[in-house]
């Protein structure tokens, strides 16, 4: 009778620590396996964050390479045709190539020390460096040095027909080319498509669009627009005004 209580109690026993190991193996695994989930989402959305701003930077630098063709072919014409140069040059100006695109993502790219153990991919990491720093390139020596040595407006004939437009264009093109080819090897390393970024970014600005801040901003825009009207109004309203006081109506 002894032996048969001391093994009930040991059984009692050894499965009150079965119980035990069990719940200690499912709080852990269950928390493992949140971790990794959630690690999982922080490197998605980190990735697209990245690859959105590659591609909306590639579509400035596109726009740029259209703007600099456009100026050639409208260059070639003018200085085959100078009787048209007075009247046409100033087309000139329009077709200047300007890039616009803001460095807040890359400087969290870069800065942040987590990066690399974040996405878990080196190679991903090194092809993005390299777009940002083409990126800066194609900015710093092509549409800055553009913008620097193009001809001023007036142009003079003269400084039309000599400058090397074509240069930067071929210049501008190898940059772009170059930002491609690690946008695409980005989207085939973490595996992103086109459709995941449109999804992304369609999120991206309903999130924008609900935020206060945003509704503050295009109020304050409305109403220094509407400030600078009244303005703008009382100015020349003033001129007049000063024309009648000086006799020159």
């Amino acid at each position: 009778m002894k032996g048969l209580k001391e093994f009930s109690a040991g059984k009692r026993f050894l499965m009150s620590l079965l119980a035990t190991t069990v719940s200690i193996v499912l709080t852990f695994g269950t928390t493992a396996i949140v971790d990794r989930k959630k690690q999982r989402a922080e490197k998605r959305e980190m990735v697209l964050m990245v690859m959105y701003d590659m591609r909306e930077s590639l579509k400035e630098c596109e726009q740029c390479q259209n703007n600099m063709r456009d100026y050639c072919d409208l260059q070639v014409d003018l200085v085959a045709h100078p009787e048209q140069f007075a009247d046409r040059s100033i087309e000139l100006v329009a077709h200047y190539p300007t890039l616009f695109y803001t460095t807040t993502t890359e400087n969290i790219f870069k800065s942040n020390v987590e990066t690399i153990s974040t996405i878990g991919n080196i190679l991903f990491v090194e092809t993005v460096s390299a777009f940002y720093n083409e990126r800066g390139n194609y900015s710093k020596d092509v549409v800055t040095v553009f913008q620097e040595e193009g001809p001023g407006y007036p142009p003079l004939y003269e400084d039309l027909a000599a400058f090397e437009a074509p240069r930067y264009l071929y210049r501008g093109e190898l940059f772009y080319q170059a930002m491609k080819r690690d946008f695409e090897e980005c989207k085939a390393l973490m595996k992103v498509s086109e459709e995941d970024l449109d999804v992304f970014s369609k999120e991206r600005e309903r999130v924008k669009e609900s935020l206060p801040g945003e509704s503050m901003k295009k109020e304050m825009a409305e109403k220094v627009a509407q400030e600078t009207v009244q303005r703008n109004t009382a100015l020349q309203k003033a001129r007049e005004e000063g024309r009648k006081a000086l006799g020159q109506d």
